[in-house]
C-alpha cells in the first residue's frame, strides 16, 4: 500500500539517490572521505540535513553508492530501455554504446574509488573490486550475445584489458571519461577485427 500524497506517483528511488550523489560527487574528489561532512553534503544536494540521511543513512553509505550493484545496474536498465531496438537492428552500434555507458559509470564512480583508497585497503577490495566484476561481468554477458565471433576466451581477454584501463584511470584524477571510453573502444576494436578475420579464415 501507498501512503504518498494523493495523485503524485511513487518516488523513483534509486534514481534520487544516483541524482543526490552525482550532485556530491564532486565535493567527495575534492575534499576526500575524512574532509566531507553531511553538512557540507546536505548543502552540495540542495537538501536538508534530515532529507540526506533518508536517502543515506550514513557517510560511508554516500560515498561508496556509486560502487553499489544498483548504482550501475540502474544505468544498465536506462541504456537498454532507450536502445533496446538496436540489439537486433545494429547490435554493434548497441555493444559500442555499452562500452561508453561503463565508461561514463566508472567516471561517476571515481570519487566513490578514491574514498574507498583512502578508507582502507579493505573497503577497497569489498567496494571496488565488487563493483567493477559486477559491471564487466554483465558487459561479457551482453557482448557475448552481440557478436557472434567472439568466444569465451575472446571475451574473458577484452575484459580483462577493459579491467586494467578502467583501474588505471578512476585512480587518475586527470583521465577523462571520453579517453576512457575511446580507450575501451579501442580494445572492442582490436578483438572485434582479430576474431572477424579468424572467423572469416575459417570459412
Amino acid at each position: 500500500m501507498s501512503f504518498g500524497k494523493p495523485g503524485r506517483p511513487p518516488e523513483d528511488r534509486t534514481l534520487r539517490r544516483r541524482q543526490i550523489y552525482l550532485a556530491i560527487a564532486p565535493l567527495i574528489e575534492q575534499v576526500g572521505y575524512r574532509g566531507l561532512s553531511m553538512k557540507a553534503a546536505a548543502r552540495a544536494a540542495h537538501l536538508s540535513i534530515g532529507g540526506l540521511y533518508h536517502y543515506f543513512p550514513t557517510k560511508r553509505d554516500l560515498v561508496l553508492h556509486p560502487l553499489t550493484t544498483d548504482f550501475g545496474s540502474r544505468y544498465c536498465t536506462d541504456l537498454n530501455a532507450r536502445y533496446a531496438a538496436l540489439l537486433h537492428t545494429d547490435p554493434e552500434r548497441y555493444a559500442r554504446l555499452k562500452i561508453r555507458g561503463t565508461a561514463r559509470v566508472m567516471m561517476a564512480a571515481r570519487p566513490a574509488v578514491l574514498a574507498a583508497v583512502e578508507m582502507g585497503l579493505e573497503a577497497y577490495r569489498s567496494t571496488v573490486e565488487t563493483g567493477l566484476s559486477h559491471g564487466l561481468l554483465a558487459f561479457e554477458s551482453a557482448v557475448g550475445h552481440l557478436e557472434p565471433t567472439f568466444d569465451a576466451d575472446t571475451i574473458h581477454t577484452m575484459s580483462r584489458s577493459m579491467r586494467r584501463i578502467l583501474m588505471a584511470a578512476v585512480l587518475d584524477r586527470t583521465t577523462t571519461e571520453a579517453e576512457v571510453a575511446a580507450d575501451l573502444e579501442l580494445v572492442f576494436d582490436a578483438h572485434l577485427d582479430r576474431s572477424r578475420r579468424a572467423a572469416t579464415a575459417v570459412a
